[in-house]
């Protein structure tokens, strides 16, 4: 997954690499990294808020 990132980092700081030289699939699975870690980010802080929050 960490490649995925990469490549659009140096897609958005490289001026000489052009979208050509990015593969059509990085966005979708970009997003589709972002909303799973997302997503078992919010149910692991979720199902361990009795022994962290609330005191």
């Amino acid at each position: 997954p960490a490649a995925v990132y990469m490549d659009l980092v140096r897609f958005a700081m490289i001026d000489d690499y052009g979208s050509s030289y990015l593969p059509s699939h990085v966005w979708a699975f970009a997003v589709g990294w972002a909303l799973l870690a997302g997503v078992i980010g919010f149910v692991y802080f979720w199902k361990a808020e009795e022994r962290y929050g609330r005191g």
